[in-house]
């Protein structure tokens, strides 16, 4: 059997993460981290187009090659580059650190992958592929994503909400489950076939 990744939401608020690398990848995955929160230092040669849109007290950018150094006291590191070596190198020093690394599309060298995020309101719903097609990955998140805005997902997981903060904890599972037994998909998935 083949081992799966195991998803989780990490919790990122003032944790400092890594950006290695530059260009659209790099302020893509910056900005990911700091709408999670985290302090984000973003480390490369290359330049970033786009990080005006990202200014913020959290966001440190230094135009220069990496150092291992950058790593003390991350939580999270991402290589917006597709420089294997550097993969291969940036992989063993944050094993030995353990601190948990992606370089994006080449998941030989990650410990883990980013998954795929359909948003409304507090409502998310991932999509993971274990790094082997975020093409499918990111196209399954554009059709969720229009599912749950033409649902209106973002108000009813107020609505819940609001349900769930006056009703009795003993009384919560009967009464929203009662609120959600209806929920279901319509429709069909369908993949190209050549």
């Amino acid at each position: 059997m083949t081992p799966h990744g195991y998803p989780v939401n990490l919790l990122l608020d003032d944790r400092k993460c890594v950006v290695v690398g530059g260009g659209a990848e790099a302020a893509l995955r910056a900005g990911n981290l700091l709408e999670a929160g985290a302090r984000v230092l973003l480390v490369g040669d290359e330049a970033t187009p786009g990080l005006d849109a990202l200014a913020s007290s959290r966001l440190r950018v230094e135009r220069r090659p990496f150092d291992e150094s950058d790593l003390d006291d991350a939580w999270l590191v991402v290589q917006a580059t597709q420089d294997a070596a550097l993969a291969h190198r940036l992989g063993v020093a944050c094993e030995a650190r353990r601190i948990f690394f992606c370089a994006v599309d080449q998941p030989e060298t990650s410990s883990y992958s980013h998954l795929a995020l359909a948003r409304a309101g507090s409502l998310s719903i991932a999509i993971g592929t274990e790094g082997r097609a975020p093409a499918l990955g990111r196209r399954l998140r554009e059709e969720l994503a229009r599912v749950l805005r033409e649902a209106g997902a973002a108000e009813e997981v107020e609505r819940l909400a609001a349900l769930r903060a006056v009703t009795p904890g003993s009384e919560r599972r009967e009464v929203l489950g009662r609120a959600v037994a209806d929920v279901h998909f319509t429709g069909a998935l369908r993949f190209r076939k050549d």
